[in-house]
């Protein structure tokens, strides 16, 4: 009873239903009612809080004010731009796979020599021009020397780690060749083409060079190649410094050879006119 009386006999306290969304806010005392209120995801009925109704659930998925105590979930529309979104997700994704097709096809014809590009009439040269095709499975072993004296040490270094030979393999071949950087160079960059191998090696050495902005080197590298692969067709025998020092050595001990036989010779018939 919550006011003062004559009554024999008090009131009963209220029941908050939870059958019709209710929940107990307040327990009931000897001098106070039960304190009922809806529940969560129920509002008060239009006739009054003894009973509430269930919260409306937007199936667009768009609420534009969330249910209350006293207020019913205002639902919105869906937004035409989110069709949009969707339409501009696809485009992005189709676009990437257009790009990544791009890029496998490069990476494709890149590992093929230039007679297949000429076969497949991805490469045509001017019918003026003189080109020189260079295998790009043609065996570098022979040219090691003369492609890194156009390469100081320090970018032969750069080059090798670009192409994954690792810090101890080069501080190896360093310290196993220590003050001779021609050897160094040598070292390392056999190093090298021993792991990568013959296949393709010529198309990863000169595109490497241009992609470590070491153009010049790249430009003098390919035109010795193309010199020594030249000579090489023409004479039936690869192009090696130590061959062509050899043959010049071989000229000159042939010319010394024939002027003393004709030296010789005079003196041999200075002697029989005697």
């Amino acid at each position: 009873m919550n006011h003062p009386n004559d009554l024999d006999k008090c009131w009963r306290c209220k029941l908050c239903d939870s059958k019709f969304g209710l929940e107990v806010v307040k327990n009931c005392t000897p001098e106070e009612d039960t304190q009922c209120a809806c529940a969560k995801n129920y509002f008060c009925s239009p006739a009054g809080c003894d009973s509430c109704m269930q919260c409306t659930i937007c199936e667009s998925g768009v609420i534009e004010k969330q249910c209350t105590s006293a207020s019913d979930t205002v639902c919105g529309k869906k937004e035409p731009e989110t069709l949009w979104w969707v339409i501009a997700l696809v485009a992005l994704v189709a676009l990437l796979a257009i790009v990544g097709a791009i890029w496998w096809y490069k990476r494709k014809q890149k590992g093929l020599t230039i007679n297949e590009h000429l076969n497949n009439g991805v490469y045509k040269p001017e019918p003026y021009e003189s080109v020189l095709l260079i295998d790009t499975d043609a065996d570098l072993s022979n040219h090691i020397p003369g492609i890194v004296a156009e390469m100081t040490l320090a970018e032969v270094k750069k080059f090798v780690r670009h192409n994954n030979v690792s810090e101890p393999a080069i501080d190896q071949s360093i310290q196993d060749c220590h003050g001779d950087t021609s050897e160094q160079k040598i070292r390392l960059f056999r190093d090298w083409y021993q792991s990568h191998g013959m296949k393709g090696a010529y198309g990863t050495l000169i595109s490497s060079l241009r992609e470590l902005k070491m153009c010049a080197a790249a430009d003098k590298i390919e035109e010795k190649l193309k010199a020594a692969i030249s000579s090489s067709q023409d004479g039936g025998r690869s192009y090696n410094p130590d061959t062509e020092q050899s043959k010049t050595c071989t000229q000159e001990g042939r010319s010394s050879y024939n002027d003393n036989a004709e030296l010789s010779k005079a003196y041999t018939g200075s002697l029989e006119e005697t």
